[in-house]
C-alpha cells in the first residue's frame, strides 16, 4: 500500500512538473514566428504597451534581440518561462513538504504522541527526515534559481521598454509594472522565509516549521500567480 501511494505521488509530481515546464517553454514557438510589418503609429504610443518601439510594429531598422524577433518578444517569453519554472518549483516544494509531514506524523502516531504533547524525540525525527533525502529540496531550489534568473532578463528588458506614466491615469502598463514591484518584494520575502524554514527543519523545531511552512507556501504560490497575472493584464 505504501509503495502504491509513493508511486502515485511520484507520478503526480512528474505530471505536474511537466505541465509547468510546458507552460514555460510553449511561448517560445510563438515568439520565434516573425510578425508582419505594419506602419508605425502616427500618434503617441499607447501607454498599454511599449512593444511597438521594439520591433513588433515593423519600424525600419528594428533589430532582433538574442535570437528573438524583438525585445518585446523576448520579454514576453522570459515572463511566461519564469512563471512556469516558478510554478514547477512550487509543485516540487509542496510535494517535499507533504512527504516530510506525512512521514513525521506517521512516526508520531506510532509512538502514540498527539499534537498537544510533542516530545523532543519528534524534534530529532524531523531533523532526521529533513537531512535524509535532499533530492526534492535541491530540485526545488534549482527550479527556483532558474525561474528567477530568467525573470531577471525579463526585468531588464521591461525596464528598457518602460513607458512614461500619464498623470491621473492607470494604464495596463502601469499595472504590469506594479506587479513587477510586488513580485520583487514577494521574492525577497520568500528567500528569507526559505532560509528560516530550512534552519527550523534542520533543528527539528516543529512549531516554527508549522508557522513558517504555511507562510512559505502561500508566498511561493502567490509569486507565479502574480507573474501570470501581469502577463494577462498587459495582454501579451
Amino acid at each position: 500500500m505504501i509503495d502504491t501511494i509513493s508511486m502515485m505521488k511520484r507520478n503526480t509530481l512528474v505530471q505536474a512538473t511537466a505541465l509547468c515546464v510546458a507552460l514555460a517553454v510553449a511561448p517560445a514557438a510563438y515568439a520565434q514566428t516573425p510578425l508582419p510589418a505594419t506602419p508605425a503609429p502616427a500618434g503617441p504610443i499607447d501607454a498599454a504597451s511599449s512593444a511597438t518601439q521594439y520591433g513588433e510594429a515593423g519600424i525600419p531598422g528594428a533589430d532582433t534581440f538574442l535570437g528573438f524577433p524583438s525585445k518585446a518578444a523576448y520579454h514576453r517569453v522570459a515572463g511566461w518561462t519564469s512563471a512556469g519554472l516558478l510554478l514547477a518549483a512550487g509543485v516540487v516544494g509542496a510535494v517535499r513538504a507533504y512527504d516530510l509531514m506525512s512521514a513525521g506524523h506517521d512516526y508520531r502516531d506510532e509512538l502514540g504522541i498527539d499534537e498537544d504533547s510533542m516530545s523532543p524525540v519528534c524534534d530529532d525525527k524531523i531533523a532526521e527526515l529533513w537531512s535524509a533525502d535532499q533530492a526534492l529540496r535541491w530540485t526545488h531550489v534549482g527550479l527556483l534559481v532558474a525561474g528567477e534568473t530568467v525573470y531577471l532578463g525579463n526585468a531588464f528588458t521591461g525596464m528598457a521598454m518602460k513607458t512614461e506614466h500619464v498623470p491621473g491615469e492607470i494604464s495596463r502598463s502601469d499595472l504590469h509594472r506594479y506587479a513587477f514591484y510586488a513580485h520583487a518584494g514577494l521574492m525577497a520575502t520568500e528567500i528569507v522565509l526559505g532560509f528560516f524554514t530550512t534552519d527550523a527543519l534542520s533543528r527539528g523545531d516543529h512549531e516554527l516549521v508549522s508557522s513558517l511552512g504555511v507562510a512559505h507556501a502561500a508566498v511561493g504560490l502567490a509569486i507565479p500567480v502574480l507573474v501570470i497575472g501581469a502577463g494577462i493584464v498587459i495582454g501579451r
